[in-house]
C-alpha cells in the first residue's frame, strides 16, 4: 500500500494536470478508508466533471465553427450574386453590367450564371456592358471572347457595348480576335438592333 506522501503526490500530480487543461490523469484510490480516500475521489469526480464540460466546449466550439463557415459561404454565394448583376430586359433579352475587375475567376463565375440564365430564360440576346471596365488586360479578354463564344454555343446573339477607348485600344494591342463580336457604343444602340431583328422576326 503505497504511503501517505506517495498518495498525496498523485494527488498534486493529477492537480498539476488539471491545471494545463490534461483531465485524464486520475488518483488512484487506496483500498483504505481513511480522510485522504475522500479527497482523492473528490478530485477524482472533479476531474470527471471537468472532462466532461471541456467535451462539451470543444463540442460548441465546433458547432460554432461550422455554423461560421456555413454563413461564410452565404456570404461568398451573396456576393457573387451581387457582382453578378444579370438583368431581364424582357423575354429573351439579358443584359449584364460588368463593373471593376474581370479576373479569370470572376469570370468563370459570370459565365456559369450567365449560361444558366441563357438557359433558363430561353435567351436570344445578351448585352454585355463593359462601361464600368476602364482597362482589359489579357486574361479579361480571353475571358470575355470565351464567355460569348459559350452563349454563341447556345445559339445566343452577344452584343458588347461601352468598351471604353483605353479598354479598346487595349483590346487592339491585344490582337485578340473579335470579329465575332457585334459592338456598339452606347447599350441604347444595341437595344434598336434587338428591336429591329424582333421586327424582322
Amino acid at each position: 500500500m503505497a504511503s501517505n506522501e506517495a498518495r498525496l503526490e498523485r494527488v498534486l500530480e493529477a492537480i498539476a494536470s488539471a491545471m494545463t487543461g490534461d483531465y485524464d490523469n486520475r488518483v488512484p484510490l487506496a483500498e483504505v478508508e481513511d480522510p485522504l480516500l475522500e479527497v482523492e475521489v473528490g478530485i477524482n469526480y472533479l476531474l470527471d466533471d471537468l472532462a466532461l464540460r471541456q467535451r462539451e466546449n470543444q463540442a460548441q466550439t465546433q458547432a460554432m465553427r461550422e455554423q461560421a463557415e456555413r454563413i461564410q459561404t452565404q456570404a461568398r454565394s451573396l456576393i457573387a450574386a451581387l457582382s453578378t448583376p444579370i438583368i431581364t430586359l424582357w423575354p429573351g433579352v439579358l443584359i449584364l453590367p460588368l463593373i471593376g475587375d474581370f479576373d479569370r475567376e470572376r469570370a468563370e463565375r459570370t459565365t456559369a450564371v450567365l449560361l444558366e440564365r441563357v438557359a433558363n430564360e430561353r435567351a436570344r440576346y445578351v448585352i454585355l456592358d463593359l462601361t464600368g471596365i476602364e482597362s482589359i488586360s489579357t486574361d479579361t479578354a480571353h475571358s470575355l471572347l470565351r464567355m460569348t463564344r459559350a452563349g454563341a454555343m447556345l445559339g445566343v446573339t452577344c452584343l458588347v457595348t461601352g468598351i471604353l477607348p483605353q479598354a479598346a485600344a487595349q483590346l487592339v494591342a491585344l490582337d485578340a480576335d473579335i470579329s465575332h463580336l457585334r459592338t456598339f457604343s452606347r447599350v441604347s444602340e444595341a437595344l434598336e438592333v434587338v428591336l429591329g431583328d424582333a421586327r424582322i422576326r
